[in-house]
């Protein structure tokens, strides 16, 4: 009977399955608004005051830290890790 709990319980893992795919998709779609960002900033980067270039600078480090946090999250929690 114990067993067939633990058996269930580390089956049940892979309901999430899908959450983390959607969390990819989210970290791809991050990744490409981060490079939009760059692309648009390095043109004009000579032209901005410098309180616009700081706060360009904080949004893509703001955006590097969520990539990380969903990284971390989908490590953390993946079904795969460690099989």
């Amino acid at each position: 009977m114990e067993r067939l709990i633990e058996n269930a319980m580390y089956a049940a893992r892979w309901l999430l399955a899908p959450i983390y795919f959607g969390l990819s998709l989210a970290l791809l779609a991050l990744v490409l608004k981060f490079f939009q960002e760059v692309f648009h900033v390095l043109p004009r980067v000579f032209e901005l005051a410098e309180i616009q270039l700081i706060l360009v600078l904080l949004s893509l480090v703001d955006m590097a830290l969520v990539g990380g946090l969903l990284v971390m999250v989908m490590i953390s929690g993946s079904p795969n890790v460690g099989v």
